[in-house]
């Protein structure tokens, strides 16, 4: 296989979630850094690397030309004549300009697998990274007490089974002028090489059955059904097995809907008592519901979800284990 020159990349995400998209570009083997609404990337097969592997980014932008701006317009001409179509995004930051084009063609968190979608879907790229955020690899139980449609515990078992997510997508760049198919499949081999059956339970619930049910399609649309239990139970009955574990929750607030929603937090915060020994993330839509959980957030970051500005409320359980006070939710970064 020839050796290709490295390549750039820009890859896109929720807002807030720029360094986790990072880190995880650079378990990937590339070199990458966060940047306001993404991460820059640079290494070889850039472009395959992030369209295939990436689970928090939206979206890959290829590279192709950075510069002085009064070069700019040469370089676009020289681009339109080796890749004739290509529509082509120029950027400017102060007297350099970036062009780039879209190398996956279409939104990297439509994954294909959803039969329906709840009352209030979350992206999956989003459900992803705020995974990656607390540290969640698939070698703890994981739980999500209201799945809803599924989104976060589908992801959650397919990042524990390392599958890719973009192992069987065609992106746009592998019809460019000059694309070497042999070295993108490499990339989708390499990656799919990784898949395994997950380690620990991923165990998803919700007091509704209509999202049990919506939430079991979806998982076995995903061929995720075989990893994933999932049962109708209220959050406030959860039984979560010993810690360490993981918990990620999108709990339902006024923004999203307005029934019950007191009643959903408090069984929320009823749970979070049993949660010893395990890192919990909430996304929170209106914050002030956080004055139902029973103590403060290890730490809070803002995020985006369909427009509307979040908190992600992280609570570190496992300094009542250990009985010591902890530097942050990942004891011994």
């Amino acid at each position: 296989m020839s050796r290709a020159a490295p390549q750039r990349a820009f890859a896109a995400c929720a807002p807030g979630l720029e360094p986790a998209l990072a880190r995880e570009l650079g378990a990937l083997g590339l070199v990458a850094r966060a940047v306001p609404g993404g991460a820059e990337a640079e290494g070889p097969d850039a472009w395959a690397v992030a369209c295939v592997g990436s689970r928090a980014a939206d979206a890959v932008k290829a590279r192709l030309w950075e510069g002085p701006a009064p070069g700019a317009a040469a370089a676009r001409k020289e681009l339109a004549r080796r890749m004739p179509g290509l529509e082509l995004e120029a950027r400017r930051d102060g007297d350099q300009v970036t062009l780039s084009a879209d190398a996956a063609g279409s939104p990297l968190f439509k994954r294909g697998w959803r039969a329906r979608v709840g009352a209030a879907p979350l992206r999956e790229s989003l459900a992803a990274g705020l995974l990656l955020e607390l540290g969640y690899d698939g070698s703890v139980p994981f739980l999500d007490p209201m799945c809803g449609s599924g989104t976060i515990a589908i992801e959650a078992a397919l990042l524990a089974a390392r599958r890719a997510p973009g192992g069987g997508r065609r992106f746009a760049f592998e019809d460019w002028p000059g694309h070497d198919a042999a070295r993108t499949e490499a990339v989708r081999q390499r990656l799919g090489a990784h898949a395994r059956p997950p380690p620990a339970p991923v165990l998803a619930s919700d007091r509704n059955g209509g999202a049990v049910r919506l939430a079991g399609k979806n998982a076995e649309a995903a061929q995720a059904d075989r990893f994933v239990r999932i049962e109708r139970r209220d959050a406030a009955q959860v039984e979560p097995p010993p810690g360490p574990g993981v918990c990620l929750v999108n709990p339902p607030y006024g923004i999203r809907l307005d029934r019950e929603v007191e009643e959903s937090w408090r069984a929320l915060g009823s749970l979070l008592g049993r949660l010893s020994g395990w890192t919990v993330g909430i996304l929170a839509g209106d914050p002030a519901l956080a004055r139902l959980l029973p103590g403060a957030p290890t730490r809070n970051l803002e995020v985006q979800n369909g427009g509307i500005r979040c908190r992600f409320l992280v609570f570190d359980r496992h300094e009542e284990v250990t009985g010591g006070s902890s530097s942050g939710p990942f004891p011994g970064a």
